[in-house]
Order: structure tokens, then sequence, then C-alpha cells
């Protein structure tokens, strides 16, 4: 499927900004990260802007270390920075004093943005466990991004979703 022809009004991006795995006498043979990661450049060249529809919400997942670049991103692509929701993992590393169990989405949108929507309101917090595979999200994001429109797309997409187009190099 050839997605940069199309034109959605959904995105959800996870991208895999450029981190490292930090060697740890309890998991000595992670080593490297489960995925290749992108160069903040490249992923600021990805084409966001020509598959987004003049009314579009976006879904860029970040990490603490990358929330600054993450709003410029939004931004970049044609966007304006709407609200930022909270996973709270309940789990993760403990590093410099701080327990990292969370995990960010910035909420951006195109054209206009309904105050009182026909639908279920998205929650700003996410609590729900981090399980399988790293870096996979939780479904019930999925769930509650699907009420914002039907052409709808998950960028680094680790597994094939019904209703949703996905691209990235975990799915066929």
């Amino acid at each position: 499927m050839d997605i940069w022809s199309n034109k959605y009004n959904v995105i959800a991006i996870d991208p895999p900004w450029p981190i490292s795995k930090i060697k740890r006498d309890v998991r000595p043979n992670q080593v490297s990260m489960d995925y290749p990661v992108m160069s903040v450049e490249d992923i600021c060249n990805l084409d966001i802007k020509g598959i987004a529809d003049s009314k579009c919400i976006l879904f860029l997942w970040a990490i603490n270390q990358y929330l600054d670049i993450a709003l410029d991103l939004i931004s970049y692509w044609g966007f304006k920075f709407h609200i930022l929701i909270t996973w709270d993992k309940q789990n993760g590393m403990c590093l410099y004093g701080f327990h990292r169990r969370t995990e960010f989405v910035l909420v951006g949108f195109k054209g206009s943005m309904d105050i009182y929507p026909k639908r279920k309101a998205m929650p700003t917090i996410i609590t729900e466990s981090s399980w399988g595979r790293h870096s996979v999200k939780p479904n019930i994001f999925y769930q509650w991004a699907e009420t914002f429109g039907d052409r709808r797309i998950d960028m680094f997409a680790r597994k094939e979703r019904l209703g949703w187009d996905v691209w990235g190099n975990e799915v066929l």
C-alpha cells in the first residue's frame, strides 16, 4: 500500500526516536534496541504534511528526552498543539532518582476541532501496564483515537489493526 498518496484525518505516529539501551547487570544481553531507530532529522523529514487531510488530528508519541523536539515537530508538520496525554505504564526503569514509567502523546490538529463533539471524551491519562514487546502502545489508546475520524493511519505500527492503514517495518 502506498500510504504517501492518501489523505488521513487521524494520524498516530510512534517515531523510533534515536535512543539506546543502557547496559545493566540484570539484563546483560540487552545491548541494542529491539528495532532500528531514526535520526531526529529523518523523523522530521517524514511527509506528514502530505498525508494529513485539511482537517486532521495527530497523535505523536514521545518520551521525556524528546518532548521539546516533539512539540517542534507538531508545528513543523503543519499542526497546532492542543493537549498532552500521559500513559502511566506502571513499570519502567529507575535512573538518576526517578522512576521513568510514563510516555506521552502530544495531540495536534489541522483545521478545526469541535468544542463539544458528539463522542465520548478521551482522557488525558491512560493507566495501563505495558506488556509484551518493547514500545507496544495500549489498545485503549487506539479505541479512543478511532473516534476522531475514519481515515486512520498508524505510523511505525507494530501490528495490523482493523480500520487503520499501517506503515512500518514490523508489519507487512
